[in-house]
């Protein structure tokens, strides 16, 4: 399993665009189990942003693009800094983020891992 810096440095070296793209699939569907059960507004935030920005690389009419890649490794990145380390209050809670399950969340880095493959 890959880490965000090596995909990083992947993007760096041009590596092909839909390898990248999978292995940030992977990364994330990974995380996102292994914090199943402890899953809290802070990591639905950004595992939200970091699925949504993936699937805007790959409908992206200007290909192949490496922003929104950054911005998914970044919102994957924020999503996995340990609790001591956050600050949780620096914006106020919304309800449809509360809302949010894993099931959803699951579902989605599914239906986006099919528009990679």
């Amino acid at each position: 399993m890959q880490n965000v810096d090596t995909i990083l440095q992947q993007l760096d070296e041009n590596f092909d665009i839909k390898e990248i793209r999978r292995a940030i699939t992977d990364l994330i569907a990974y995380h996102l189990q292994s914090l199943h059960n402890s899953l809290g507004y802070w990591e639905k935030v950004h595992f939200a942003n970091a699925i949504a920005a993936l699937a805007w690389n790959i409908n992206s009419s200007h290909q192949p693009t490496e922003f929104w890649l950054r911005l998914c490794l970044v919102s994957l990145e924020k999503a996995l800094v340990p609790v001591e380390k956050r600050n949780e209050n620096y914006i106020p809670r919304d309800k449809q983020i509360d809302n949010l399950t894993y099931e959803q969340l699951s579902e989605d880095i599914e239906s986006v891992r099919k528009m990679v493959c």
